[in-house]
């Protein structure tokens, strides 16, 4: 498809405003426990995207070294969740995958590039935090979804700690995600949202959401806009 590979650099674009670089070494994934349902939905509204919600307990997906950095996240399967699609995506060679939403029907998951790290447990072992965007290849809209995957240690293998989707929801383009602070307990997120008469390069809106991890899980606390 000719416009595939314009629209998969346009959300390259938007999850390289991350800050900072990953690492590489890796562990090795467990098989693939994904499966979408073959016939897609009637479309939705970007303000009707999924709802990510924390998994009772982290997902294991393979095995992990003692530092998180050391992971080669091109290796590593993300959740779907933030975007509908049921279970695991794996990315093959590439940074995007073809999968089916239970939302919006055909859809091209893609991963950033870089990795932000922190400890919220306070075991001395940092969290890793990777972004993911969704595409809608029906509608060629390129920024129908975005996430944060939250991957954590559990003994010695890398699992999901859960997912985190923007708070600060309007009727423009989607809500990006553009950092995260860690804290004890706690991921600090920073998100951009668009005001009316923002263009699609530039959303003016600032917020933040504080998650908490508790439980094992996460859950959004309080959205505060700044502007």
């Amino acid at each position: 498809m000719p416009d595939r590979p314009r629209r998969a650099a346009s959300l390259a674009a938007l999850l390289a405003l991350l800050t900072l670089s990953g690492a590489c070494g890796g562990p090795s994934p467990a098989p693939p426990v994904t499966s979408a349902s073959e016939s897609p939905s009637a479309s939705a509204s970007p303000a009707e995207s999924p709802t990510a919600r924390s998994a009772a307990r982290p997902v294991v997906v393979g095995r992990a070294p003692a530092d998180l950095r050391d992971v080669d996240w091109k290796q590593v399967p993300v959740p779907g969740e933030f975007c509908g699609v049921p279970g695991l995506v794996r990315f093959g060679s590439g940074n995007e995958a073809r999968a089916t939403s239970t939302v919006w029907g055909q859809v091209e998951i893609s991963r950033g590039l870089r990795v932000q790290y922190g400890d919220t447990d306070e075991d001395g072992r940092d969290e890793a935090v990777l972004s993911v965007g969704c595409s809608d290849e029906v509608t060629m809209n390129d920024q129908i979804a975005m996430g944060f995957v939250v991957y954590t240690h559990a003994g010695n293998d890398l699992a999901v700690l859960g997912s985190i989707t923007p708070r600060r929801k309007t009727d423009q383009y989607t809500t990006l995600l553009t950092g995260a602070e860690f804290a004890p307990g706690r991921i600090i997120v920073h998100e951009k949202w668009y005001r009316p008469n923002d263009a699609h390069c530039c959303p003016s809106g600032d917020a933040t959401t504080v998650w908490l991890r508790e439980d094992g899980r996460l859950t959004p606390g309080t959205t505060r806009v700044a502007s």
